[in-house]
């Protein structure tokens, strides 16, 4: 993710006042929203789902395989279909599974599961985060 933006740069853009407070407030909306979705642990169900699909996969293929798997977490709301957004926020960004080397890019589009992931040290982590939360 791009570094925070403060009031006065979004001014100094030449928004006005309002227009630079509704940014900043969708902003930090957006931020707040990915960091639920990295500390929610369904990052493991996307990597075990990931394990049991053809790979390599698309975005369309995991969205579509989370979403049979935990459709009320991976699907839109008021609608039965995937929500791509959110695998996207799971995989992409400085702390996205793509960055941390859990998942790897094989081309524009296109993932596949390193061969040397260390499922258990995943499995213990998780239960780790989990206990610190509880």
């Amino acid at each position: 993710m791009t570094e925070q933006r403060s009031l006065w740069e979004y001014v100094e853009a030449g928004q006005s006042k309002e227009e630079a407070l509704r940014q900043v407030a969708e902003d930090k909306t957006r931020r707040e929203t990915i960091k639920k979705l990295r500390s929610s642990g369904h990052w493991l169900t996307l990597l075990r789902v990931a394990r049991t699909i053809p790979q390599p996969f698309t975005l369309n293929d995991i969205s579509v395989a989370v979403w049979k798997s935990c459709p009320e977490f991976f699907g839109m709301k008021g609608y039965p279909y995937p929500d791509n957004h959110k695998v996207h926020y799971i995989l992409y960004g400085d702390r996205g599974l793509i960055a941390k080397g859990m998942v790897l890019r094989v081309s524009q589009g296109l993932f596949r599961l390193p061969e040397n992931l260390d499922w258990e040290a995943l499995l213990k982590s998780s239960r780790q985060g989990d206990a610190l939360t509880e």
